[in-house]
Parts: structure tokens; sequence; C-alpha cells
């Protein structure tokens, strides 16, 4: 078995390739038709995934949307689990104000079509997602990075007499 996210011990799975974005698709679509008729599709996928596989599922789902930061309603994508022909996505959908989590199963293959099997609602509360698209997850970087400070002066210098070198101001005067 494969899994994305990792997961100890288990081989990892890349969701970026067939059929990581047809099941996700899937599961998404299936936690929709049964808890949220009537209202759009808002999806969320695991971290790190490329910016095509986000297309790619919301080309499949269909009129669906990714989650921006203050999305409400969001069916987010927690885990895919592939071994062989069955695959299990874990997805986390909203229901009465509450997060849930429901587990889709598909039966499927390179020459058969990737089918639910079943799906799953746990009474499992489960924490509201945090858009991880492609945008998002490198605006988050840009945040943490430490930017070192734009000066438009050249750093302060001193000049050691009868010497043509120079040295930073700190390095001959400690004090300053």
């Amino acid at each position: 078995m494969s899994t994305y996210p990792p997961t100890a011990g288990k081989a990892v799975s890349t969701p970026n390739v067939a059929p990581g974005p047809e099941v996700m698709a899937g599961a998404i679509k299936e936690a929709h038709r049964i808890t949220g008729l009537g209202t759009p599709v808002v999806f969320n996928l695991p971290a790190g995934l490329q910016e095509s596989t986000w297309s790619k599922v919301a080309r499949l789902v269909g009129d669906a949307k990714p989650m921006e930061p203050g999305s409400e309603n969001v069916f987010s994508v927690q885990q895919l689990r592939i071994s062989g022909g069955v695959a299990e996505v874990d997805v986390v959908y909203p229901e009465r104000g509450v997060y849930q989590l429901m587990t889709v199963k598909f039966k499927g293959g390179a020459a058969l079509a990737w089918r639910v099997d079943w799906a799953y609602r746990w009474v499992i509360p489960a924490t509201a997602p945090i858009a991880n698209t492609p945008e998002t997850m490198y605006a988050k970087s840009e945040a943490a990075a430490p930017t070192a400070p734009v000066t438009s002066e050249p750093a302060p210098t001193t000049e050691v007499v009868g010497e043509s070198k120079t040295e930073p101001a700190s390095a001959t005067n400690p004090g300053e």
C-alpha cells in the first residue's frame, strides 16, 4: 500500500499522476453528492501537490473552485491510499457547521475505470481545513522566510592609515 501524505512504514504514493487525481476528484464528488447538494464545490488537496494536479482535479470534479483563505464549506482531501486495484481517500466535509471525516473507497485499475465502491461517514469531528493551493503554500513560505533589510547606502567602512584595505567599522571600532 502507498499513501500520501506519507505514513510511517508505508510507501509514498505520487498523487500527481494517475490514479491520484482521478480518485481524489471522485472522492470530492462523492462526498459532495452525499452531503453538500445545492452548495458550490470548494475543494482542498494535501499540501505539496503540483498546480497541474489541482487543475486536473478541478476539471474532473466539474464546476469546482480550489480553496482560498477564508473559504467555507470546503471538501478537503486528507489522505490517499492505493493498493493494487483498491484506493481509499479520506475527505473532510462540512455538516451542520462542523467538519467531519468520510472515507471513500474505489475499485479500478489501469484497464478499468475507478468507481466508488462505498463511502463511510465517520462520527469524528475534524479541524477546519487550511488552504494548500500552490499559490497559498508559496505565500506561506514567502511570509516565513526571513528577509534582509534593503539599504541604498553601502555598508560603513573605515580606512586604516598606511594600509590600502578597508574593514567594517565594527571590526576596527567595536564600540560603534
